[in-house]
């Protein structure tokens, strides 16, 4: 298994990682017919989605996907198909509303000593974090939450990161699911 690709929020002139989710209404490509494909060990969902806001409201700004096929338009703009490139389908300047109700953790600079092999990384892995709490599409609110997460931080570095030699099927089983999960309480 390998590190996954994440979700992308471009908020104020930075790029962020989208490292943490709890709520609804995200962009999902199978609610409009898009079957993704995973080709790469490294996107097992087969798509990433690139994220904006504009005036307080979250768009998607653009989606590379994988279909195995040229996509339908989305939003009256149609892909960009490569056979070269890691995903064949790329769409940009969509400007889709987004109707996500909850909070996303976006963040940045992450610390390459945590890093393991699987999964999404935690937002606590990386050293400038955001939440953003919206309703029904439009930011609501912005807040630093880097501080919380190295308090986070300093108590998950106290044990393991991964399971070790001694760990039982099941509880590598578990493991592997829980880093594949985006979802946030703190």
């Amino acid at each position: 298994m390998t590190a996954q690709i994440p979700d992308v929020l471009l908020l104020q002139e930075r790029t962020l990682s989208i490292v943490g989710v709890n709520g609804m209404g995200l962009f999902d490509p199978y609610a409009i017919n898009l079957q993704p494909v995973s080709h790469i060990t490294s996107c097992w969902r087969g798509y990433v989605c690139t994220y904006k806001t504009l005036y307080n409201k979250l768009l998607l700004d653009a989606l590379q996907i994988n279909l195995n096929h040229a996509g339908l338009a989305i939003n009256d703009v149609w892909p960009v198909l490569s056979r070269e490139s890691t995903f064949d389908n790329t769409y940009g300047d969509l400007n889709l509303p987004v109707d996500f109700t909850g909070g996303i953790l976006a963040a940045s600079d992450f610390i390459q000593q945590l890093y393991i092999h699987m999964g999404f990384h935690p937002a606590w892995k990386y050293k400038i974090v955001f939440e953003l709490i919206l309703s029904q599409g439009y930011v609501i609110e912005t807040r630093d939450v880097s501080e919380r997460m190295q308090e986070i931080r300093n108590e998950m570095i106290k044990s393991p990161l991964e399971p070790g030699v001694n760990a039982t099927k099941g509880q590598i089983e578990e493991w592997v699911a829980s880093t594949f999960k985006l979802d946030y309480n703190f």
